[in-house]
């Protein structure tokens, strides 16, 4: 068999199905130079886990050209201390006692209310219906933003998600759109400042590190757009496609709709197997050498987060969906995550500095939502002819429907 080609990555039987290609340069092309993106590609899970726990020599710094420009600096993009003071700000706000007292009841109420308004008979999409409105919904939820303003939020996040491609006329709109953004949340700022309520802008605004630094208001309004960004988009894909995998495993779906206790650590599973982000890149700060193989300062080093969570020398039959799986680490997420004890955790919300501030956000949701479907529709299916297949499209694998029917 020929040895794997960069036009490979890039065809539609990859697109299709990209495990195969993945486990032959895990064995055969561990450093694999992608001439069509121009970077070093990394595969194996030993290798990427190294990549993502060394900030200091794998920078950040391409995102700084994906968000700056549209809506300005964010934590993504910064290494140094700048990056972890910001997080000390943002992070409590996002787990921890703040996020089960002030936001759980609020997910469950987007979320009661979403599947209040789906038809009781006949088929119905799930991706439109449901995985695609509720991050947005939830976010405007805990931002403490009025009903009526949900749909400008979701609005706003698709203008800025098609203008960090970075081509006009789309740049200028997505531009224009954060800045006018900014002036609204300006304003209530100013409100949660003078009396704080429990929602994420107030949690922000009063968020304050031991030595009294706090965001400015500029930064409160790039993060929130980032997590419009980053959460909304992944967090429906990532319930969309849980929810197609685990359709495609009967006995697993029957399972947690006896037992909905075992969701968290589907969920765990479902991350390691499928998730949702393909790839996260890096700029080398210095000359390193990756087997055998000279990569110069300024070069980009793409990891396969996926490639990595399926890594047969670390997860035993990796494409098998096993709750019961004694190689992982089914509790649930950790920063430092890596291997430890005999067990591995998945690579989905990254590791080590740049870990997911908004896991804890995303995995709340998504178990909240699932626990709702297997309450409300037990026994569905899917019809064949409206059958919707998981794709890599750039850095996300993801469905763009899921029509079901109530069996």
């Amino acid at each position: 068999m020929s040895k794997v080609t960069p036009e490979d990555l890039y065809s539609e039987s990859f697109n299709a199905d990209p495990f195969p290609p993945w486990e032959r340069l895990r064995h055969e092309q561990p450093l694999f130079r992608d001439t069509v993106a121009e970077c070093w590609l990394l595969t194996r899970y030993d290798d990427v886990a190294a990549v993502l726990q060394d900030h200091e020599t794998y920078s950040t710094r391409p995102y700084e050209r994906m968000f700056t420009q549209v809506i300005g600096p964010t934590m993504v993009q910064m290494d140094g201390e700048d990056h972890d003071v910001r997080r000390k700000i943002i992070a409590p706000a996002l787990m921890g006692r703040q996020l089960d007292e002030n936001y759980v009841p609020l997910i469950e109420e987007v979320v009661g209310g979403l599947f209040d308004g789906l038809p009781r008979e006949g088929s119905v999409d799930l991706v439109a219906n449901v995985t695609w409105p509720l991050p947005v919904k939830v976010i405007a939820t805990i931002l403490g933003l009025e009903e009526e303003l949900h749909p400008y939020l979701g609005d706003l996040a698709s203008v800025v998600v098609e203008a960090l491609a970075g081509e006009e006329p789309a740049l200028s709109k997505g531009v224009a759109a954060h800045t006018e953004f900014s002036q609204r949340i300006d304003e209530l700022i100013t409100e949660r400042e003078a009396v704080r309520e429990k929602d994420l802008i107030s949690a922000i605004a009063h968020g304050r590190t031991e030595d009294g630094e706090r965001l400015s208001r500029q930064e409160i309004a790039s993060f929130i757009s980032l997590l419009l960004v980053a959460g909304g988009e992944t967090t429906d894909r990532a319930i969309a496609n849980f929810w197609w995998v685990l359709l495609q495993h009967p006995p697993v779906w029957e399972s947690l709709r006896d037992d909905p206790s075992r969701l968290d650590a589907a969920f765990t599973e479902f991350m390691r197997r499928d998730g949702v982000v393909v790839y996260e890149d890096r700029e080398v700060t210095t000359d390193v050498e990756w087997h055998g193989q000279l990569i110069r300062e300024g070069e980009i080093v793409r990891v396969g987060l996926m490639s990595a969570n399926n890594d047969e020398t670390v997860f035993e039959d990796p494409r098998l969906f096993d709750l019961a799986r004694s190689d992982l680490n089914l509790e649930g997420e950790r920063r430092a995550g890596g291997r430890t004890g005999g067990r591995a955790h998945h690579l989905g919300f990254g590791l080590g500095k740049h870990f997911c501030i908004g896991y804890r956000l995303a995995r709340a949701e998504v178990v909240i939502a699932t626990r709702e479907l297997l309450d409300r529709m037990p026994r569905v299916r899917v019809p064949e002819d409206t059958a919707p297949s998981l794709r890599v499209d750039w850095f996300h694998r993801h469905l763009d429907r899921l029509v079901v029917e109530r069996a």
